[in-house]
Order: C-alpha cells, then structure tokens, then sequence
C-alpha cells in the first residue's frame, strides 16, 4: 500500500493522471477492511477488479510513457515477494496468463 501511494505521489508530481491507481489503491485499502472480507464473494470480486486496475494502469503509463512495446505488460519483478502477498502476486500472474476473453 505504502509502495502504491508513494508511486502515485510521484506520478501526480510530474503531471501523470492517476485516476484509475487511485481506484486500484482504494480497492487495497478495502481488501484490508476486516468487516468487508467477511463476504467472499465480494472480496474475491474486489480482489480481482483490484489486480485488473493495476494491470490496467501499467498498461496505460507505458503507453503513456512510450515505453517501448505498448502492448507488453511487464511479467517479470526482481526481488522477493512478501509473504503476505505472495497469493495476490500469483493470482495476477495468473490473469496476464489467461488474457482477456472476448
């Protein structure tokens, strides 16, 4: 979360539009909200909207930034992964995997 916010004042900063990481960071801050895990289907429903949001955004800043191929997501991180978020990083390797059905 720390990491989230500290990227998106950054971004502001420089003039970079951040709507749609501030609709993936409030899905974190709501993912830590014990009252709204307790239904699971919604979190599940939240999580996963959450990943699509950060996908979305990294898609769109590179693009943005002329990163090079505007149609490669990046797939690789260096570094350990939390444990605490080791579930969430797998999920989202997962749905870059699958694509987007039609």
């Amino acid at each position: 979360m720390t990491e989230a916010e500290g990227l998106r004042q950054q971004l502001a900063k420089q003039g970079v539009p951040t709507a749609e990481l501030d609709k993936a960071i409030e899905g974190l801050r709501q993912l830590v909200n014990p009252q709204f895990l307790q239904d699971t289907r919604a979190a599940t429903d939240l999580r996963a909207k959450t990943v699509q949001g950060f996908k979305d955004f990294e898609f769109g800043l590179r693009r943005a930034l002329g990163g090079g191929d505007s149609t490669r997501v990046v797939l690789e991180r260096s570094g350990d992964v939390p444990p605490a978020f080791k579930q969430q990083v797998e999920e989202y390797f997962r749905s870059i995997g699958k694509g987007k059905k039609p």
